[in-house]
């Protein structure tokens, strides 16, 4: 863990975004080394009393601290790093918080907070952030040229097909979990509209379907995307996502210089009502570029067969499995790294991921469900003790996949190298940190688009462990989004995912 003196000031941090686990703060001080890193900071419910004042308390060499840090920045660079690869996931270095210093950045950070998310706070309890690689930035700047970033929060990318549904819950196979629970927020009054977005179609690998799915996000980004422009968060809309690259970035059919600088500085200024064209002969699209990204890159549908195969049991049966264990008085602890990664060993022991990725989606479901070693017919309450955690951490490590983000950072490649090379070059570029330290590193690709190329990055972030005390909390708002849908919609709606 470091503690390194030249972070500690409240005026060198910028808010920059939050979920609901935690915030993150931009760095913007003068020490060139840490020009491309953001500091991510636990959040906790400002009604835990508990907490208070506790800031501070853990300063220096503390066990309970240690192992904390252990579980949440090895999960995901080792438990998460071996499901999705390591070139997918975020390198976190530990850095201590001494005392008095997060008071200081709550207070000065809370005015730049949304008031949706101000039911928590920075955790005062914490003495170790997370320094990490500001995503939204490449490492190398290239003069003249903008780094545009989309962060995209896919959610749950799969229909369920589990054997082990209920008659009840049939309706699951054919609508997503977003879907349905877009009439429950709704309800709620957490969101002002439907959203147009599905997460099939932008899981499907299809180009027509996940450039249509990149256009809904667009037009209904919620909180499912973000736009940041030179790693400064702009609104979301077609216009916006046209001028990124249009009028950010150097046109390869240039405007006259002074129109150009006109609508670019329309555009710094936030007005998105410009004028654009969005058919084949104009300039390339901020969703053309992505829809390649995200075909060409294999992360996403990684991402959407592990979400599906971590969860062939539905959260029915894991919540029957849960109780079946409290019944007969099993200790449920949370999960450790070292047990976390045990599970996710065994899962790939026997999963042929080459295979996984590669078969269509029928043959994938059928070798899914012929893997687990039991069928709907058997006792689940004969199940070994061991074998019944498996399947509720490996739950666990598919939530945590169903939650986090997908960064893509892109800029035009206008290097001299650049003509001379074709789609799918990797390079890297790295950052020294801290002495002692390990160096961030971030893996550049090139794809070409439109005849023009461009270099990119994706890496996928927020990737907390869940816990295994939330099997309740699930199983309960799985039954009310699905109760509310039927309610409301019932079951005349398409199937998701059907052209």
């Amino acid at each position: 863990m470091a503690t390194i003196l030249e972070l500690y000031r409240v005026d060198y941090w910028k808010y920059r975004a939050e979920g609901n686990a935690n915030i993150v703060l931009q760095y913007i001080g003068p020490h060139s080394r840490f020009r491309n890193t953001v500091l991510r900071l636990r959040k906790a419910d400002r009604l835990d009393d508990s907490r208070t004042g506790l800031e501070g308390t853990n300063f220096g060499d503390n066990t309970l601290t240690m192992k904390n840090l252990t579980k949440e920045s090895l999960f995901a660079t080792e438990v998460i790093g071996l499901l999705l690869g390591q070139q997918f996931v975020e390198q976190l270095i530990a850095v201590a918080l001494p005392p008095g210093f997060l008071s200081s950045l709550a207070l000065a950070m809370e005015p730049s907070r949304p008031e949706s998310r101000r039911q928590k706070g920075i955790d005062m309890a914490q003495s170790v952030g997370f320094l990490a690689l500001d995503h939204t930035r490449f490492i190398k700047p290239s003069p003249g040229q903008s780094d545009v970033a989309v962060e995209i929060k896919p959610k749950w990318g799969f229909l369920t097909k589990s054997a082990f549904l209920r008659k009840n819950q049939d309706i699951k196979r054919r609508k997503c979990r977003f879907c349905m629970y877009q009439h429950q927020k709704l309800k709620i009054g957490q969101e002002g509209g439907l959203s147009k977005y599905c997460p099939i179609d932008l899981f499907s690998g299809t180009e027509l379907m996940v450039h249509d799915a990149l256009d809904s996000l667009v037009d209904t980004p919620q909180n499912n995307l973000r736009l940041f422009v030179d790693g400064i968060q702009h609104p979301v809309s077609r216009e916006s996502t046209t001028q990124c690259f249009s009028e950010l970035a150097t046109s390869t059919s240039p405007q006259p210089q002074e129109q150009q600088q006109k609508r670019k500085s329309k555009w710094m200024e936030g007005d998105d009502h410009l004028d654009y064209e969005e058919d084949d002969s104009g300039p390339v699209r901020l969703t053309e570029v992505l829809t390649q990204i995200l075909i060409e890159s294999p992360l996403l549908r990684r991402l959407g067969r592990l979400q599906q195969a971590l969860d062939s049991l539905d959260v029915e049966t894991i919540h029957r499995l849960y109780t079946n264990l409290l019944e007969h008085d099993f200790s449920l602890t949370e999960p450790t790294v070292e047990e976390f990664l045990g599970t996710a060993e065994a899962f790939m022991d026997r999963t042929d991921m080459d295979e996984m990725m590669t078969e269509d989606q029928e043959t994938f479901e059928t070798h899914n469900a012929s893997g687990l070693g039991f069928e709907p017919e058997d006792d689940l309450d004969d199940l070994p003790e061991s074998l019944k955690l498996h399947f509720i951490r490996e739950f666990l490590l598919s939530a945590t996949l169903k939650d986090c983000s997908v960064l893509v950072t892109i800029k035009r490649d206008t290097s001299a190298a650049a003509g001379a090379m074709t789609a799918n070059t990797t390079s890297s570029s790295r950052l020294e940190v801290d002495t002692g330290s390990p160096e961030f590193h971030e893996a550049c690709h090139r794809i070409k688009v439109k005849e023009e190329m461009f270099m990119y990055k994706i890496t996928c972030i927020d990737l907390d462990p869940k816990k295994m005390t939330s099997v309740p909390m699930y199983l309960e708002k799985d039954r009310t989004i699905v109760k509310h849908y039927l309610a409301t919609v019932g079951d005349r709606e398409a199937t998701c995912g059907a052209n």
